[in-house]
C-alpha cells in the first residue's frame, strides 16, 4: 500500500467571486457556502492522486473514477474521505485541504491541530460507517441492519421447514 505524507490546509468559503486561492494554510474556495459543504472530501490537486493510488485517475477502474476514498491518518487517528480534485492559485502538491470539522477529528488529545497527515488508499466500509453526513451514515447502518434481519429470517424459515 502506497503511503504519502502531506501538509494539512483548512478549507474556508471565499467571499470574492474572482478565483480560488491558497494562502497561510487556508484554501479559500468559491462555490461553497460554508466549510461543512466539503466535510466528506479531501481536496488535492490532480498530481496527488498518483501519490496516493499509484495510478493516474484516468487509468483506474470505473468504480474508483466515481468514488476514490483516501484514508487520512494523523496523531494516531484516521478518517476516510472521498478524493476531490481542486485547483487554486498557490495550492501545490505538498498540501491537502480538509474542512475544519475533519481536522478537528484528527486533533491530538490536547486539542492541537495536526500539521501533517499520512495518506493512503481507503476502503468503502469505514467511509460510509463514519461518514460525516448523518443521512449517509444512518442509511448505511440501517441498510446493514435490515440485511442482517432478512438473513436471520431466511435462516429461521429454513429451520422451520425441516
Amino acid at each position: 500500500m502506497n503511503r504519502t505524507t502531506k501538509n494539512i490546509a483548512k478549507v474556508l468559503p471565499d467571499s470574492s467571486v474572482v478565483k480560488n486561492c491558497f494562502a497561510n494554510g487556508i484554501l479559500h474556495l468559491i462555490g461553497i457556502n460554508n466549510a461543512s459543504d466539503v466535510d466528506g472530501e479531501v481536496l488535492m490537486i490532480s498530481n496527488c492522486y498518483k501519490d496516493v493510488f499509484e495510478k493516474r485517475k484516468k487509468n483506474t477502474d470505473d468504480s474508483k473514477k466515481r468514488l476514490s476514498i483516501v484514508k487520512i491518518t494523523a496523531n494516531g487517528k484516521s478518517i476516510h474521505r472521498s478524493y476531490k480534485c481542486v485547483s487554486a492559485m498557490g495550492f501545490i502538491s505538498d498540501y491537502v485541504a480538509l474542512s475544519p470539522n475533519s481536522i478537528m477529528l484528527l486533533n491530538d488529545k490536547d486539542g492541537n491541530e495536526p500539521k501533517e497527515a499520512e495518506l493512503c488508499e481507503g476502503s468503502w466500509f469505514p467511509f460510509y460507517w463514519y461518514h460525516p453526513d448523518k443521512a449517509v451514515r444512518l442509511s448505511f447502518k440501517l441498510g446493514l441492519i435490515s440485511l442482517l434481519m432478512g438473513f436471520i429470517s431466511i435462516v429461521i424459515s429454513i429451520i422451520g421447514l425441516m
